[in-house]
């Protein structure tokens, strides 16, 4: 049997079986993997996983939703779940052919940059992307151990029928973590791992040497450089007791101090009344049409507006320019959807009701001129990609 009958074999049973777990009224979550595993005809080079997909929403939404290549109130199945994440809308890319624009896709390919896996990323038959669990919640804590339990073996199962050479998590410590309580839960999970330096870590799961790394989506270029560096000497070794850390850390010592220091400014505390002059400062230079002066609520276009506030040391936020108090809860359009996926990309908070996205000052810089330049920058970023919906 060769590697795709495996695959398709794969997808069978886990389709299957996801659908039975994702039918219970106390799970109800959309579900779905992320690269196209059809076009996979022999070993992969790299396989990445993360924690879950991030985008949200029920199973009874993706059923009933025709972007999912008209599944449109049919079941989930094998051939859909072997295409990824094929969400399209009529006329456009599906998102996982749209995936080299991914907010962390960039990010990605600067921290594999030393090696020639920065190259091979491009090739979709050589490369699998793919979550510790299929379904999908817009936060990765908020899936339950339980559940991620009970959904790993599939993706176990994934890595051990496709023999990845390279294996890297998304998320570093936090992801490593999971993975080792998961392993005091359940028989089936076998996890070890040591921490490299920053947010590196290196581990054996199940046998297979595997490299946790932060999640790539807009990180300092501190930290990208930090994992650039330390890359090589991982993926160089397939012995997790003979890596020499040591050696690591002495041979990367320059960047660690660029990332210690980055942390270390990052701690800074800007006062309420730098705040307040920041947020004046942003909207004098990005010259915006304000609909709501008093609550600093600007129009992005004809629909969308921004609040830019110092209230909670500083935000900013996406929502309808006619926003209701009833909230997105019960408003998941598909542009919604299309513009929560963007605004995730890019770093934001998708989860909350009042807005459809919110992102806090501190994550667009250290010091004030940090900040004015990346907010006025992510504005001018976000009329254009608003555009283009």
């Amino acid at each position: 049997m060769n590697i795709q009958e495996e695959i398709v074999k794969w997808a069978e049973k886990t389709v299957r079986e996801y659908h039975e777990i994702a039918s219970r009224k106390e799970v109800n979550l959309a579900y779905y993997t992320q690269s196209d595993l059809s076009l996979i005809s022999e070993k992969p080079e790299l396989m990445i996983v993360g924690i879950n997909p991030g985008s949200g929403g029920t199973y009874k939404e993706q059923c009933e939703n025709k972007n999912w290549s008209y599944l449109y109130n049919n079941n989930q199945d094998q051939n859909h779940l072997l295409k990824g994440n094929y969400c399209r809308e009529e006329g456009k890319p599906s998102s996982w052919e749209n995936h080299r624009k991914w907010g962390y896709w960039k990010g990605l390919k600067r921290c594999l940059s030393q090696t020639n896996l920065n190259e091979i990323i491009e090739d979709d038959s050589k490369i699998i992307v793919t979550n510790a669990s299929f379904f999908s919640t817009p936060k990765a804590d908020e899936i339950s151990d339980t559940l991620l339990v009970e959904t790993i073996p599939y993706t176990l199962h994934l890595i051990n029928i496709t023999k990845s050479k390279h294996l890297i998590f998304l998320s570093g410590k936090k992801c490593f973590e999971r993975l080792l309580n998961l392993s005091k839960m359940s028989g089936n999970i076998q996890f070890k791992y040591k921490i490299v330096c920053g947010n590196i870590y290196v581990g054996v799961l199940n046998g297979k040497l595997c490299i946790g790394i932060p999640h790539p989506a807009y990180k300092t270029n501190e930290e990208l450089n930090l994992v650039a560096s330390v890359i090589p000497y991982l993926i160089s070794s397939d012995n997790y007791e003979h890596i020499d850390i040591a050696l690591i850390q002495k041979e990367c010592a320059k960047q660690i101090k660029e990332y210690e220091e980055r942390i270390h400014n990052k701690k800074r505390q800007i006062k309420i009344s730098d705040v307040r002059i920041l947020v004046e400062k942003v909207i004098s230079e990005c010259n915006l049409e304000a609909y709501e002066e008093k609550n600093h609520r600007y129009k992005l276009n004809n629909q969308y507006g921004i609040t830019i506030t110092d209230k909670e040391k500083g935000y900013i936020a996406i929502r309808h320019i006619d926003y209701d108090t009833k909230g997105y809860d019960n408003n998941q359009d598909k542009e919604v959807h299309k513009l929560k996926e963007i605004l995730k990309g890019r770093g934001y908070n998708t989860s909350e009701k009042v807005w459809i996205g919110k992102k806090v000052f501190s994550q667009f810089g250290n010091n004030d001129n940090e900040i004015i330049e990346g907010i006025c920058k992510e504005i001018k970023d976000l009329k254009e990609e608003i555009q283009k919906i």
